[in-house]
């Protein structure tokens, strides 16, 4: 049966495609399994040559073994490059991990402002470490104006997805 208009050629491409695409998502929970499950170097190749075709999922999972020296050397200013690229994405964890290289000053001048802008990025993302992590520097006046209400709110969004110190600190008896 053939369709008016529509190729055998076309119908063979766009086949091709959706396997192709099941394929790929197959391949990046293969490289995240196994990472999991201590094959590094394994996890390393299939996860690198996915980043290269800008997956985020994938440049986020390269960033942390870059940064960790899992299945591969350790470098820190190449992990930064690759959680950069999937920030740009609008990748959550990203998004957490460039605030902290910036609160933290870890390969770059320390920035706390900086950080503030990523976190923001990250929680509204919906990343409840990010949450937390902003709640402390308005609640602190780091980067900003202190707020203790300003970070109270954002303690309170991260306490309500759950993160166990946002939990504690939210319900301390003083508050």
């Amino acid at each position: 049966m053939t369709i008016p208009g529509v190729s055998v050629k076309y119908i063979s491409l766009l086949i091709g495609i959706i396997f192709s695409i099941s394929a790929w998502a197959e391949t990046l929970e293969e490289g995240y399994e196994a990472v999991r499950s201590g094959k590094l170097d394994e996890g390393y190749a299939i996860l690198s040559e996915l980043a290269a075709t800008g997956d985020a999922d994938a440049q986020y999972g390269v960033a942390i073994l870059y940064k960790e020296g899992w299945g591969t050397d350790k470098d820190i200013q190449t992990a930064f490059d690759y959680y950069q690229k999937a920030a740009r994405q609008n990748h959550p964890g990203a998004l957490f991990e460039m605030g902290w290289f910036y609160q933290a000053g870890e390969n770059v001048t320390q920035d706390y402002a900086e950080a503030i802008k990523w976190y923001e990025k990250a929680a509204n993302e919906g990343h409840p470490v990010a949450m937390y992590a902003l709640g402390g520097l308005y609640y602190n006046g780091l980067g900003t104006t202190k707020s203790e209400d300003k970070g109270m709110v954002w303690f309170k969004k991260s306490a309500d997805k759950g993160y166990p110190p946002a939990l504690e600190f939210v319900n301390e008896p003083l508050r």
